[in-house]
């Protein structure tokens, strides 16, 4: 077994690793989704604003992940058949809070919130491997007081309980009002359903009063926020495990199982911290079996029904999948 499976099986992840991947290019990619972010820009295929898979959007994007010593890597882990099924962005504020612990042990069947669809099938002699590897690229230098990555070690050998509670109480909750100052930021916001990731709140206020002041609209957010339910995890004490932060510079990576434990520091810095995370499986996995039903919304409330995969090595091997090669997205891609 080589060092990068090995540090994944025995210590939950690897890294930070090197990419070959120049910076010019993260430089590039950064910029679009620094852009993307402050205009909340509704994503083209889901048709809200999401973080979620713009590698099928922009081809700078994807090349972050099809990057040859990033595979490598991966397949290190997962062999020579792999899908690249979702990737999610990371932009950290100076000051932001800290992103609760965390494991994904089952098949991504709502996330942090509570809903219930599983998006992922792996084969059954698979399931007892971790059969969902989360790759997280660096786009900043990430220093140890700018929220870091960490790890608890080993807790992939140990499933976690969680409790669905309101997600103002989650381990994913961040303060939706953090940058909003006017009243129409957050009304305009929430119809976007760019108030909080994963939840719809485009009808939040309707129905309303035009005359609320900001302070009111907040409330009438929290409240309905109060009904919405978010992962919390139980019967987990960071004191009694080995906790490894992973600083990075820009271009490095961590490779880790969704299994092991795992979340971020608060950004306690001056500066902003991007990232931006790409999650591989095996080729025969089933990945969105709702996609082509009369409900092809996925745990995140994103309709998945135009949804791709993408073939970073090999061969795709369960037809029922939607599969696309990097060539063929390069070929059909735009930046909106």
């Amino acid at each position: 077994m080589n060092k990068i499976a090995q540090d994944v099986f025995e210590n939950g992840f690897a890294g930070p690793l090197d990419s070959g991947i120049r910076p010019g290019l993260l430089a590039s990619a950064a910029e679009k989704i620094d852009r993307m972010l402050e205009a909340r820009d509704a994503h083209p295929i889901y048709g809200r604003f999401s973080v979620r898979d713009w590698h099928l959007i922009d081809p700078e994007v994807l090349n972050l992940f099809t990057d040859a010593r990033i595979v490598d890597a991966v397949s290190d882990v997962l062999g020579n058949d792999i899908l690249l099924w979702r990737s999610k962005i990371f932009a950290k504020a100076p000051g932001e809070e800290a992103l609760g612990w965390h494991q994904e042990w089952g098949p991504f069947n709502g996330e942090e919130i509570g809903n219930d669809k599983p998006a992922l099938y792996p084969a059954e002699h698979r399931r007892d491997a971790p059969w969902n590897l989360t790759m997280w690229l660096a786009l900043d230098d990430v220093t140890w007081d700018m929220g870091p990555i960490r790890f608890a070690l080993g807790t992939q050998k140990r499933r976690f309980p969680i409790a669905m509670e309101p997600i103002v109480q989650s381990e994913f909750y961040l303060d939706p009002f953090r940058d909003i100052s006017t009243l129409d930021q957050l009304v305009t916001r929430a119809r976007q359903s760019a108030l909080v990731l994963d939840i719809d709140t485009s009808a939040y206020f309707d129905g309303a009063p035009t005359n609320l002041t900001l302070e009111e609209a907040k409330a009438l957010v929290l409240d309905k926020l109060r009904v919405e339910r978010g992962a919390v995890t139980l019967d987990f004490d960071e004191r009694e495990h080995e906790i490894v932060s992973v600083p990075m510079k820009a271009g490095q990576f961590a490779l880790f199982t969704e299994r092991c434990m795992h979340g971020s520091s608060a950004n306690i810095s001056d500066c902003r911290r991007l990232a931006i995370n790409a999650r591989y499986t095996f080729a025969d996995t089933l990945i969105y079996p709702f996609r082509q039903s009369d409900e092809p919304f996925d745990g995140s409330n994103l309709d998945v029904s135009s949804h791709r995969c993408v073939l970073v090595r090999g061969r795709s091997l369960d037809p029922r999948n939607a599969v696309a090669t990097p060539e063929e997205l390069r070929g059909e891609q735009a930046f909106v």
